[in-house]
C-alpha cells in the first residue's frame, strides 16, 4: 500500500512540474484591453472587448468581427481573465471527487454538488477567503430521518500556485448526534493541475481521534473537456493499523458543469469486489 501511495505522489508531482512549465507560457503578451464574456438573457455568450456601450447598444469586438448587441437584452458582463491553454477554466477547482483542495471558493460564487445520486450539497463564497455550505442525503430525508451535513471552509491563495485551507465537515443524523472532521489542506499547482496533501482529526461524542486521517489528492486536465482525478485516504484504526481507500477516475468539464466518473478502490475487499462505482455532478453559479 505504501509503495502504491508513493507512486501516486511522485506521478502527480511529475505531472505538475511538466504542466506548470508549459502552462506558464506567455499567453497575454501585448494584451491591452480587458476581454469580457457577455451573456445575453437567452443564454447566448459572446467573448470580446467592448468598443462602446450606451443604453441602446453594446458594441463588442470579437475574433469573428464586431457585434452590435441590444443593451436591454444583455444579462451579465464578466471579465475574462483566464490565461490557460483551454477555452475556459476548470469550473470546479475547489474540490476533487469529494475532498477539498486549498483553493478557496471565490466571493459571490458557489456550486451545487450531487454525490452518488443521493448526496446533495451546496457551497457559497461569502468573502474572498470564507465559504459556507451544507447538504442533505436524499433517501434518509424522504424517510423522515435526514442525514445532514455542514461544510464551512477557509481558503487562502498564498501565491499563484500555492494554496492553503481548512475547515470542518459535520455530519448528523436527526436524533442520533453528530460526527465531525476538522481538517487542513495544502495545494501545490493551479486550477488545471494540482496536488493536495491534507490531514484531519475526527470528533465523535466530544472525543477526538488519536491519529490524523491523511488525504492525498490530485487532478490534471488533459483536454478542453477531460481532467484526471485521484483522491486517496489513509485512516487510522483503533488497532494501530491503517485503512486505505481511494477514488480514481475522470471529470468531464463544461463552462458551468462537471461530471465525475470514477472507481472506489478498497484493497481489503478487492478480491471479492475490485471496485465500486462513483458518480458525481456539479453545477456552478
Amino acid at each position: 500500500m505504501k509503495n502504491a501511495l508513493l507512486k501516486i505522489t511522485v506521478l502527480f508531482f511529475f505531472i505538475f512540474a511538466l504542466s506548470h512549465s508549459y502552462g506558464q507560457e506567455e499567453t497575454v503578451a501585448g494584451k491591452q484591453e480587458q476581454v469580457v464574456i457577455v451573456t445575453m438573457k437567452d443564454g447566448t455568450e459572446y467573448k470580446g472587448t467592448i468598443v462602446s456601450q450606451d443604453n441602446e447598444t453594446l458594441v463588442l469586438r470579437t475574433p469573428n468581427g464586431t457585434l452590435n448587441l441590444v443593451s436591454v437584452n444583455v444579462d451579465t458582463i464578466e471579465n475574462y481573465d483566464y490565461e490557460g491553454k483551454f477555452e475556459f477554466p476548470n469550473p470546479h477547482d475547489t474540490r476533487y471527487f469529494f475532498g477539498p483542495s486549498g483553493i478557496p471558493v471565490k466571493k459571490g460564487k458557489g456550486y451545487y454538488q450531487n454525490v452518488l445520486l443521493t448526496g446533495n450539497f451546496a457551497n457559497y463564497g461569502i468573502t474572498k477567503n470564507i465559504s459556507v455550505g451544507g447538504g442533505l442525503e436524499f433517501i434518509s430525508t424522504v424517510l423522515g430521518n435526514p442525514v445532514w451535513f455542514l461544510t464551512p471552509k477557509v481558503g487562502f491563495d498564498i501565491s499563484k500556485n500555492l494554496h492553503a485551507g481548512g475547515g470542518v465537515i459535520v455530519a448528523g443524523l436527526a436524533g442520533e448526534g453528530t460526527a465531525s472532521l476538522g481538517y487542513g489542506v495544502f495545494t501545490v499547482g493551479h486550477a488545471e493541475t494540482n496536488f493536495t496533501v491534507g490531514a484531519g482529526y475526527g470528533f465523535i461524542s466530544g472525543e477526538a481521534s488519536q491519529n490524523p486521517a491523511i488525504m492525498l489528492s490530485g487532478t490534471h486536465r488533459v483536454s478542453r473537456s477531460i481532467a484526471l482525478l485521484t483522491e486517496n485516504y489513509i485512516l487510522p484504526m483503533n488497532t494501530g493499523e491503517t485503512f486505505y481507500f481511494g477514488i480514481h477516475g475522470i471529470r468531464i468539464l463544461s463552462k458551468r458543469n462537471s461530471f465525475d466518473i470514477g472507481a472506489i478502490v478498497i484493497p481489503e475487499i478487492a478480491e471479492d469486489i475490485p471496485a465500486l462505482p462513483y458518480v458525481g455532478y456539479v453545477r456552478t453559479f
